[in-house]
């Protein structure tokens, strides 16, 4: 072969230094005979190759399908499954989920589980209606409460379960075998009805809370470093994900760490000051006042313009009427914090004056 012989679509100067000067060169026939052959045993080899890739592909696609299809029912927990349909952060209106049904609630609504007629009991203010639940063995119901809203559970068992802001309660329309069991994420307030036969356990993320029947709050929201329950009466085991499992008294905190991993118990707490929200109060006991200020941001879904830092130094004490307007909110707290303030188009900044008292 000499360099006048080299195919199109080689590089000339990488094949330059295999050239001999005085090589022996092939007739065009005989050039066209040798690359037919060539491309026809490339052509051979990559169908070949391509073959073997789809039968393998459809092979794996196969073991995948199969896989699915036999563990799906072992591994379809109606928990993760429902609450993953749903982010809180996104909606504007209370939402029901039957199942993968998705029915839009107004404000002040109330749920009702009607067990013995296999039908969910929606009641506002001045009117009600029924739903019917699919026929099937078990029936698993979510609630979604958006930012600035709050709604009313009344489960199969007659418990009552207030739900706050920005929360996601997963539950059964009937509480089926020796065991009642709900979902949590966010904060709720629940009076769980007596059941000795019947324990209740509330699931979060980090632990388990188990009662007979009692009043309790837990304020477990994903995003925060710490979850609690606060117990109002009765007695109350706590079962942490790590960690050895801690029985409550009345008036007493428990504290969980996901951060540190560590837990505290709290005794003589004062309850109105951890569950006033669910009737619209807000009190108030030696607390920040940029904490306040967040939980006045969280009922009205609005953003407060404010110094956080500044405001964070000042604690105060008192009780606020949440169910008013956020103006008169506001001019209320100028009674019992020193602040002003000021009001503009879209904007309310709020400005200490400690330091001019």
């Amino acid at each position: 072969m000499n360099e006048n012989n080299i195919p199109s679509g080689f590089d000339r100067e990488q094949l330059q230094k295999f050239i001999q000067r005085d090589e022996p060169t092939l007739t065009s026939q005989e050039k066209q005979a040798m690359w037919a052959n060539i491309d026809r045993r490339t052509t051979h080899q990559i169908r070949s190759r391509r073959t073997i890739w789809y039968a393998a592909a459809s092979i794996l696609l196969l073991i995948i399908t199969v896989g699915t299809l036999v563990y799906a029912p072992f591994t379809n927990n109606p928990y993760e499954r429902l609450s993953a349909i749903v982010n809180v952060d996104t909606l504007s209106s209370v939402r029901l989920y039957i199942e993968d049904q998705e029915i839009e609630l107004g404000e002040q609504a109330e749920i009702h589980c009607l067990a013995a007629t296999n039908q969910i009991e929606i009641r506002t203010p001045g009117t009600s209606f029924k739903l019917s639940a699919p026929q099937q063995k078990e029936t698993f119901l979510q609630v979604a409460v958006p930012a600035g809203q709050r709604t009313q559970v009344v489960l199969a068992d007659h418990s009552t379960i207030i739900l706050k802001a920005q929360s996601k309660l997963i539950f059964p329309l009937k509480f089926e075998g020796k065991q009642r069991k709900v979902s949590l994420e966010g904060e709720a307030y629940m009076q769980i009805a007596h059941d000795k036969s019947r324990p209740f356990s509330t699931l979060t993320k980090t632990m388990e809370v188990c009662v007979l029947g009692t009043e309790f709050l837990i304020s477990a929201y994903p995003g925060d470093k710490e979850q609690s329950v606060v117990l109002v009466s009765g007695r109350v085991k706590i079962q942490p994900n790590e960690g050895e499992s801690v029985f409550m008294l009345p008036n007493q905190k428990y504290a969980y760490n996901k951060q540190t991993r560590s837990h505290t118990l709290q005794s003589d707490v004062n309850t109105a000051s951890f569950i006033g929200w669910k009737e619209d109060v807000l009190s108030i006991e030696n607390e920040t006042l940029s904490n306040v200020l967040k939980q006045i941001e969280e009922r009205h879904n609005v953003v407060l313009n404010y110094n956080w830092n500044d405001l964070n130094e000042i604690r105060i004490n008192g009780k606020l009427d949440m169910s008013v307007s956020l103006n008169e909110i506001l001019e209320n707290l100028t009674k019992i914090a020193p602040i002003d303030i000021k009001k503009e188009e879209r904007r309310i900044s709020i400005i200490s004056n400690q330091k001019t008292k």
